[in-house]
């Protein structure tokens, strides 16, 4: 962005004091364009009564310098008439409309403001909150329409084009959810900037100092020129007819672009006319916005994959291990019912199985067998199991009988059910099994 920055003395003064400050470029100029279009009267606007309110969000890592861009563009440029504009952190909707409101003779308490949004997380979670209208005013104070609402009780109204806002988000880019996740278009209304500097030299320059720009901007409407206007309505008849030629998330980008011109129009000195080179600037601003917000849909997109594919790895591994715990249990209970009775079929010993892991007998006797703890006996209707070592002449083992009729019904329990008092059965899972965390047992016990 060479060109960009040396296409005016601002432009290049702006970046050199964001860099002398240790702070993003664009993220500075964009604090500065805020912080021009809020020293203008709400009375100035675009054509068919467009507002120059903004939403501005800058985007980086925690602790990477959204405060720090804030504070150089408040020094990097003044604005000699703008100097009552107030700073607010946000709280609701309904805070925003007290905070703009008119009394019932017109008269307001505050005219011009930046709304400061810290962090994004504080914007969702009041968006979460019942009854929330924040982001819905959001988007009205970025058209300049009226907000609030007039009561018996209280009066939180302002009129249209009575008040002028700049919303300033700090987003982190995997939190973004609460600004691209709304449906309802706020993100379309949103310019996205980086607060970080890839081409920062290591060692500061020297901090210049602060310049003023007079912005005389008392009302009246701006004058576009033919490209603006021709971009427009381009843009507006793709929205208009849905043909597929505009991203859903730039359905308002052209007249954001035409705000940023405006905002290059005042720090120009200038209130009257964008002119072409003041549109050509906020197209190469608006690119920057529109690629920052796709590395943050990017990075959103690979944290969603990675959470997917933790929570696979987790389920996984929970099903591995009640799998396990279930193998182990069909041991037990086959190991017991053989002590107890003697030689048994495969039919028999799966009857007795609870449900749940009744599918694991196959596997424990495979198992048992292998390891020559019990012996397969390969009979005419089948296949028989006992002890290694047992003789069939042991009680419970005859080839004449081999269904269940008179064996003791209690066996047919769960195994662990018939121990005594701390004795333990192969399969037990305690809370010194190795490998088990507190929470697996917990998963474990609402398994069984």
């Amino acid at each position: 962005m060479t060109d960009f920055w040396e296409a005016r003395p601002v432009l290049r003064h702006i970046r050199d004091y964001a860099r002398a400050s240790g702070a993003g470029p664009v993220a500075v100029l964009a604090g500065v364009i805020g912080n021009a279009i809020a020293s203008t009267d709400p009375d100035l606007q675009l054509p068919d009564g467009g507002s120059l309110n903004l939403c501005i969000a800058f985007v980086g890592q925690s602790g990477a310098g959204k405060g720090r861009g804030e504070r150089a563009a408040q020094h990097a440029v003044r604005f000699p008439r703008g100097g009552n504009v107030e700073r607010w952190s946000i709280g609701s909707g309904e805070g925003l409309a007290a905070l703009f409101a008119t009394d019932k003779d017109g008269n307001q308490a505050c005219r011009s403001a930046v709304i400061d949004v810290h962090e994004v997380d504080g914007l969702a979670a009041l968006a979460k909150r019942q009854g929330s209208t924040i982001m819905s005013t959001i988007r009205q104070v970025w058209s300049g329409e009226p907000i609030g609402q007039l009561n018996a009780a209280a009066r939180r109204y302002a009129p249209a084009h009575s008040y002028r806002a700049i919303i300033s988000v700090g987003v982190q880019p995997e939190r973004a959810e609460a600004l691209l996740g709304d449906r309802a278009g706020t993100a379309q209304r949103t310019l996205w900037v980086p607060v970080s500097d890839p081409d920062a030299p290591r060692a500061r320059p020297p901090l210049p100092d602060p310049i003023s720009v007079e912005v005389d901007g008392v009302g009246g409407t701006i004058e576009i020129p033919d490209v603006a206007r021709d971009a427009l309505a381009e843009h507006r008849w793709h929205v208009l007819t849905d043909s597929g030629e505009v991203d859903p998330l730039d359905g308002h980008a052209m007249f954001t672009r035409l705000k940023v011109a405006a905002g290059f129009m005042l720090l120009d000195g200038r209130t009257d006319a964008i002119t072409d080179e003041d549109w050509k600037l906020a197209g190469a601003l608006m690119r920057r916005s529109t690629r920052t917000r796709e590395q943050i849909q990017t990075v959103m997109s690979d944290a969603a994959r990675r959470s997917n594919r933790a929570k696979a790895h987790a389920v996984a591994e929970r099903d591995e291990v009640v799998s396990e715990r279930k193998l182990e249990r069909a041991k037990a209970g086959v190991l017991r019912w053989l002590e107890r009775d003697g030689e048994l079929p495969r039919n028999e010993l799966r009857s007795r199985a609870r449900s749940d892991w009744r599918d694991q007998v196959s596997a424990a006797l495979a198992d048992l067998v292998a390891n020559g703890t019990v012996t397969e006996i390969r009979v005419d209707r089948g296949t028989r199991y006992r002890l290694a070592g047992r003789s069939t002449l042991d009680r419970g083992s005859t080839h004449e009988n081999p269904s269940s009729e008179g064996v003791d019904r209690a066996s047919t329990l769960d195994p662990s059910a018939a121990k005594s008092p701390g004795e333990t059965i192969p399969g037990d899972t305690t809370e010194n099994t190795p490998g088990l965390t507190p929470r697996v047992l917990e998963i474990l016990n609402q398994e069984h």
